[in-house]
């Protein structure tokens, strides 16, 4: 899970990754990073991914992480969209 402040990132059917309070039953929220720096979620067999928000009514070019497909692609674009790096405060 990955966690701050109560919530967890959560898989939702339409592929948009949104923090939600922790159920540690809830296998949407369960996340493996890989070794090349992925988030990878269970639930969906998908990576989290930054994309600009494909839905027309958000304000105007909303970066946001949707469960995308973790293959595919150049190794360039997946160190791009598809690597995170988490660090303490």
């Amino acid at each position: 899970m990955c966690v701050w402040s109560g919530l967890c990132l959560t898989v939702q059917n339409n592929a948009y990754v949104v923090a939600k309070d922790c159920v540690k039953s809830e296998t949407r929220q369960h996340w493996r990073y890989t070794s090349l720096d992925e988030l990878y979620n269970k639930w969906s067999n998908y990576c989290a991914t930054h994309v600009t928000d494909p839905d027309s009514s958000a304000p105007g070019d909303r970066q946001i992480a949707m469960a995308q497909s973790c293959g595919g692609g150049s190794k360039e674009d997946s160190l791009q969209f598809r690597s995170w790096k988490f660090i303490s405060n």
